[in-house]
């Protein structure tokens, strides 16, 4: 495996978790370095990482917020 890609990976404690729990990716990310790409969208998609997840639970918590001070009134 390339040190760069290696560096990254040790880099962002997710990736490295996921890298650990799934280590078959460890064979395609040493035959296919581009596969870095696929592998982080797969981790985010896992540990729901993405922005449209982050804004989901945003909304979640502001209609969460919102349904309590409605019950305060």
């Amino acid at each position: 495996m390339e040190l760069e890609l290696q560096r990254k990976l040790l880099e962002d404690s997710k990736m490295y978790q996921h890298l650990k729990e799934n280590s078959f990716y460890m064979k395609q990310l040493n035959r296919n370095p581009e596969f870095y790409k696929e592998f982080t969208k797969i981790m985010k998609e896992q540990y729901h990482d993405r922005v449209t997840d982050k804004i989901g639970d945003a909304i979640d918590n502001l209609d969460f917020i919102s349904s309590i001070l409605s019950s305060l009134k």
